[in-house]
């Protein structure tokens, strides 16, 4: 009994000294840690300061940058000369819209993402080559293989901005009669149009309220109400938006009741909205097909013929 004691003071005892002793240790570890920031950062400025002169008199600082600044920043800048020099102004116009249309994907210019684009498509090209041309026996095939999946790469932005078109029509498309219902309820209540937008703009966040900014903020600028309405016209490539920012800017020109026309433009959109669900939903059984006789009916056909044809194999066998 005496030596189980004994055992059990000697673990107490070490696991107080090693947590004192670690304790200690760690202390002592942070404080060394600390000094080599400290150190660190003193010989930074110390360097800085020796290369101050140099760079004064026309002398090479460059080993105290990163290789990011030296090398990869200046190549980029380099590309994207290339790509700005060779795009065309023309070009550029039309990617530059094509990329506010889709909502202006990372906030990448024209000639950046022509610089991506290409970018993907050669790194995707060169990565399937390496992996199905050169470790293969069959050369041309891989070789092949690697082309069509760079062409495809080289394709798949374009499909990308495509999408985000698509995505972005339908969203303002689906928010515009709960918009158009605030701000004609804020005319009602005494508000002005410019007034009843700003203050809907304020409350909703979606892409139609974020055009409807733009218009408001060029409006601040100097232009006129139609001037403005008809450039957002044009930012959104949407007929049924177009045609409601027309009625607008009609009944603005004309002095007609903005809340009538608005009741009006909301109430058809509702239907449009209705007519547009109605549709879907008589596509719906021809669309229902495709499935039905790739996947269901083999299914059937072999479970309701199968039986029979193994009867007459197993009969003339």
């Amino acid at each position: 009994m005496l030596e189980l004691l004994s055992l059990l003071l000697f673990i107490l005892c070490t696991l107080v000294f090693s947590q004192a002793f670690g304790k200690i240790g760690q202390d002592k570890r942070t404080i060394q840690k600390r000094l080599q920031f400290i150190g660190r950062d003193r010989n930074y400025l110390a360097a800085l300061e020796q290369d101050a002169p140099a760079e004064d008199g026309g002398g090479d600082a460059s080993h105290t940058m990163p290789l990011r600044e030296r090398l990869l920043e200046p190549l980029i800048e380099k590309l994207r000369q290339v790509v700005d020099k060779n795009m065309g102004k023309q070009k550029q116009e039309q990617m530059t819209r094509r990329l506010y249309e889709a909502g202006s994907p990372f906030g990448l210019k024209a000639v950046d993402f022509l610089l991506l684009q290409l970018a993907i498509a050669a790194i995707t090209f060169t990565v399937f080559l390496l992996l199905f041309a050169i470790g293969s026996e069959d050369h041309l095939k891989g070789t092949m293989f690697a082309i069509i999946a760079g062409m495809f790469a080289l394709v798949y932005p374009n499909m990308y901005l495509n999408a985000k078109k698509k995505k972005r029509v339908k969203n303002i498309e689906k928010d515009m009669p709960d918009f158009f219902d605030m701000v004609n309820v804020s005319i009602e209540a005494g508000m002005g149009l410019d007034g009843a937008l700003k203050r809907v703009c304020t409350q909703m966040r979606s892409p139609l309220s974020a055009e409807f900014k733009l218009a408001i903020e060029d409006m601040k600028l100097g232009k006129s109400r139609k001037h403005a309405f008809e450039e957002l016209r044009n930012r959104i490539p949407s007929e049924f938006f177009k045609s409601v920012i027309n009625s607008i800017i009609q009944a603005d020109q004309m002095g007609i009741g903005m809340t009538k026309v608005l009741r009006a433009q909301t109430e058809r959109m509702r239907e449009q909205k209705k007519q547009a669900v109605k549709e879907q939903a008589m596509k719906a059984p021809v669309k229902m097909l495709i499935p039905m006789v790739l996947f269901i009916f083999p299914t059937l056909f072999i479970i309701l013929l199968g039986p029979v044809i193994i009867n007459l194999v197993t009969k003339w066998l």
